[in-house]
């Protein structure tokens, strides 16, 4: 897979390998043409349950609409977050979270030290998914974008869903 070859090119991947990131973004579950009810039972319970949940899906259209399917037909989220940095605007009602980061200075390239200070000012999410692509991965702060929500236990407040690609 593309974005797992990136994961190690990182510097910082030692970190996130420790926290399973590569090893469970090989085990996501591929979500892949019409869902049965046994997928639709899994993806809601991914959706309504607090932790960090991975699928696989074919393209970043492909996870989007079914993200997006699902968040309509779930009501119960008011400040939902998507981290991408594709080039496909996300729906007006989600926040873009890399948009987020970069617009307020949190991302200071080349530095990035004040990760720790978006998670603590800014976050305030009810729900998130991260687009695990292969170029999110080479950022070279999203390992410690994702240490900091391990760090701050962001998973066990809210659903945050990891969608790995095959393109």
């Amino acid at each position: 897979m593309k974005n797992l070859r990136a994961l190690k090119k990182i510097e910082k991947y030692k970190i996130i390998e420790t926290l399973n990131f590569g090893k469970n973004i090989k085990s996501a579950k591929k979500i892949r043409g019409l869902l049965s009810e046994t997928d639709i039972l899994d993806l809601e319970d991914k959706f309504l349950t607090n932790g960090f949940h991975y699928i696989n899906v074919s393209d970043v259209e492909s996870g989007r609409a079914l993200v997006y399917q699902f968040l309509d037909s779930l009501p119960c989220y008011g400040q939902r977050a998507a981290l991408s940095v594709a080039s496909t605007m996300l729906d007006s009602s989600i926040t873009d979270v890399y948009y987020e980061l970069v617009k307020s200075g949190y991302i200071d390239f080349p530095s990035h030290s004040n990760m720790e200070e978006f998670f603590i000012d800014q976050f305030y999410y009810d729900f998130m998914w991260i687009e695990a692509s292969g170029g999110l991965i080479e950022q070279g702060w999203f390992s410690e974008f994702f240490e900091k929500m391990t760090f701050f236990k962001l998973d066990k407040h809210i659903p945050v869903l990891i969608i790995s690609y095959d393109s």
